[in-house]
């Protein structure tokens, strides 16, 4: 069977060449379709240029790849879910895909452990896996969002189920620096949505709210203390965030 992983690719200087090294020794080919435009989510769109450069990406996803890199210089998309089915087109052959979002670290096992789980149940398309969301540093996390993204496509399968461990990725998407989330914020999937009782990302993001956190609101966006090495691989202590009280 082909397995390979793959990340639809705006930004992401601060995770990419993590987040690849987390699932890269179990793939056989891992996939950036990079759309310089900015599709945006959902079709939103910025005048903002994107502070990560085309330059600084390919050179993090090379060094972390190697030669499983395929990159591919995409779009313009109309939306960021053009942009993610692209995947097929660009990897026809691939029996399992692991959708690698590029601020997503997976923990030590999850990756073989979904691709094992996959290659199984070839009946199911699309496996949803549990994930925690860290807030402004790698020791506060919101860990009860029951929102699971779907992270493992079965190529011939059909419907979608929950895999059935407890093991959650690391999404850092509100662990980067202030000046990337105040870029996506203009992209972001909930744009639409967007709260109207505070100014996000002054009011909770920059003044780092320790509750209610989320850009649209959310019950279960209240951080927590955590260890990070109870959820992350060993090698995350190199990131240079990794000792920060507050990510600047």
């Amino acid at each position: 069977m082909k397995i390979i992983a793959y990340t639809a690719l705006l930004y992401g200087v601060d995770y990419l060449q993590y987040a690849i090294k987390s699932v890269i020794d179990h793939v056989d080919e891992y996939h950036v379709i990079y759309d310089a435009t900015g599709s945006g989510s959902h079709g939103h769109v910025t005048n903002l240029i994107c502070p990560d450069t085309r330059w600084q990406l390919i050179n993090l996803a090379s060094n972390a790849a190697g030669d499983k890199l395929r990159w591919h210089d995409a779009g313009p998309f109309a939306h960021e879910g053009m942009q993610r089915e692209a995947i097929h087109q660009y990897a026809p052959d691939a029996d399992v895909i692991l959708v690698l979002d590029a601020d997503e670290i997976w923990p030590d096992g999850l990756a073989p452990s979904c691709i094992s789980l996959a290659e199984m149940n070839s009946h199911i398309a699309r496996w949803r896996v549990p994930i925690i969301h860290y807030w402004r540093s790698f020791y506060r996390c919101v860990l009860h969002d029951p929102a699971f993204p779907e992270r493992v496509i079965r190529k011939g399968g059909d419907g979608t189920a929950q895999v059935p461990f407890n093991v959650p990725i690391n999404h850092m998407g509100y662990a980067q620096r202030s000046e990337i989330v105040e870029f996506k914020q203009h992209t972001h999937g909930h744009k639409n949505e967007w709260r109207h009782d505070c100014d996000w990302f002054n009011d909770k993001f920059m003044a780092n709210a320790q509750t209610d956190c989320h850009p649209v609101g959310s019950e279960y966006w209240n951080p927590e203390s955590v260890d990070p090495l109870d959820y992350m691989p060993a090698f995350m202590v190199y990131h240079p965030y990794f000792n920060l009280e507050v990510i600047p």
